[in-house]
């Protein structure tokens, strides 16, 4: 008897602390259960939580509407200061890319439409251009286009004349009954004098090869001759105005089926390609307002010709403007840059 008393004892004692453990195990269940009653706190917002008002000190990424902060930019700030060694992608001051010479008639520069007025033609206030019968056409249309724009090309002056050369600006004298130096006042002067009088800051300097080329030297020869009258001329300037700033225009070319024995285009842009040289070397501005003239040959386009020869129409006195006003955005953002090289003919 007393053995039966001690099994049943044994298995109640099993069944005991089993019974235990199972109610054990439901209390921790129900803990869990209850810890999701609990609120999450406020404060720690989800990351993604995109019904988060933004916060205004910290605009979005991509928000184009919202104004940057200027008192905590972002690690990409585009105002912190490039490095002088590595200029950004777009920077404007890389040199353009050059004109494709495939042989057409069709000009490298479509032809502008119209003229209108701009803010760089302040800059060419205190200015003067000299020249030659090229240069008296551009103070024609420029003459004409101030009655609708008042302050078109700033108030540049022009000291030009139709038969002027570099050759006549050493040989002559303003007192020669002959004269054709650039006059002003109703008096003639050479260049370096007529700056002089004038007072004018700047002086820009066409190249009159049109004129030049066919009075000195032999066909191979007269393109250095006149490239070294040329450089008399801004050295005198320089000499006699030594506070003036000077930019040399290039000269612009013939049409189709003119070609004399010196004056030709391939002389043309030898002499051009000279004075850049020489500009490049001292440290003078030099504008092509030559080349953006010319068709897929080399030749002045004749959509731009007015005498099927070498004068200029209009349009392309639109481009002259086009090309001196972004020159003049260069110039005053500190990203000119003279051409490297120009193009050279053979015809």
């Amino acid at each position: 008897m007393p053995k039966i008393i001690k099994i049943v004892f044994v298995v109640l004692s099993v069944i005991l602390v089993s019974a235990l453990i199972l109610a054990c195990a439901t209390v921790y269940k129900g803990g869990s259960d209850d810890e999701s009653s609990v609120p999450p706190q406020s404060v720690s917002p989800s990351v993604d939580d995109s019904s988060e008002a933004p916060s205004s000190e910290a605009p979005s990424v991509d928000d184009s509407s919202e104004e940057p902060s200027s008192e905590e930019p972002s690690v990409d700030d585009s105002s912190e200061e490039p490095s002088s060694e590595e200029p950004s992608e777009d920077d404007s001051s890389e040199e353009p890319t050059p004109p494709v010479f495939d042989g057409s008639t069709d000009p490298i520069t479509p032809p502008p439409t119209g003229i209108t007025a701009n803010e760089n033609d302040a800059f060419f206030n205190d200015s003067l251009f000299v020249g030659h019968s090229v240069m008296v056409h551009f103070k024609n249309y420029v003459t004409n286009w101030r009655k609708d724009y008042d302050g078109l090309l700033g108030n540049a002056i022009f000291g030009c004349s139709s038969s002027f050369s570099f050759y006549n600006n050493i040989h002559q004298t303003p007192t020669q009954a002959d004269s054709v130096l650039p006059k002003y006042q109703g008096q003639g002067y050479k260049i370096e004098d007529l700056v002089s009088v004038t007072g004018v800051k700047t002086v820009y300097v066409g190249l009159m090869g049109l004129n030049d080329l066919g009075m000195v030297g032999k066909p191979d020869t007269c393109a250095s001759l006149v490239a070294d009258e040329v450089k008399q001329c801004l050295e005198l300037i320089k000499e006699k105005n030594p506070d003036v700033n000077i930019v040399v225009l290039s000269s612009t070319y013939l049409v189709r089926g003119i070609n004399y024995p010196k004056l030709n285009n391939k002389n043309m842009s030898q002499l051009n390609s000279y004075i850049l040289d020489y500009c490049n070397e001292q440290g003078i501005d030099f504008v092509d307002v030559a080349t953006p003239l010319i068709d897929g040959g080399g030749y002045l386009a004749g959509v731009y010709c007015s005498d099927n020869y070498c004068h200029l129409k209009q349009n392309a006195y639109y481009v002259w403007m086009d090309v001196l006003r972004d020159y003049a955005a260069k110039k005053q953002s500190g990203t000119w840059q003279n051409p490297a090289s120009i193009p050279l003919f053979n015809n």
